[in-house]
């Protein structure tokens, strides 16, 4: 996920606090698709404004709480949006093939640790698997439901995978 291309698209419908994106993405249930900390999403504020990206629209100062600074997006943070979308559409296909690497050295591990670990994930990925099936309540039709749906394909296919290779590993395959 580009969190700047997150950022950029929320400020170009209404200018926000950065701990607004959170919020952002909890409203439409997206957080779980897109779990990011807040400390990633000050440094890609801070990042954004550094590029004239976004500029500070306003400071709100209250007695009961700490300032609070509202960003918007400049012209160029406009221009930014189709160029981070491009970044995202053009990055690599094949982003589940990160634990390729880590499994080509799996004998390094005792057996048993591997199998541990391997477990672990497939319960990670069950857990996001329910999560999203029970999230997936959009309305049909809407890029909302479209993406959760994609989501799910995903995750049925990685933990079927994970399934098989957690086998073959205990059978000594």
């Amino acid at each position: 996920m580009s969190l700047k291309l997150v950022i950029l698209g929320v400020l170009d419908q209404h200018n926000v606090h950065p701990y607004d994106i959170k919020r952002f993405l909890k409203r439409y249930k997206w957080d779980y698709l897109f779990q990011i900390s807040d400390a990633k999403i000050y440094y890609a504020f801070e990042s954004l404004e550094k590029g004239g990206f976004v500029e500070v629209s306003e400071v709100v100062e209250n007695e009961k709480t700490p300032t609070k600074t509202i960003y918007q997006i400049t012209e160029a943070g406009r221009a930014q949006i189709e160029k981070e979308l491009e970044k995202v559409l053009k990055k690599d296909v094949h982003s589940f093939k990160l634990i390729y690497p880590a499994l080509l050295f799996f004998n390094y591990a005792e057996k048993e640790h591997l199998l541990q670990l391997l477990d672990e994930r497939r319960q990670r990925i069950e857990k996001e698997l329910h999560q999203s099936l029970e999230e997936n309540k959009y309305p049909e039709g809407s890029i909302t439901a479209y993406i959760t749906q994609n989501a799910i394909q995903h995750l049925t296919i990685d933990l079927e995978w994970l399934t098989s290779l957690y086998q073959k590993i205990q059978n000594d395959e």
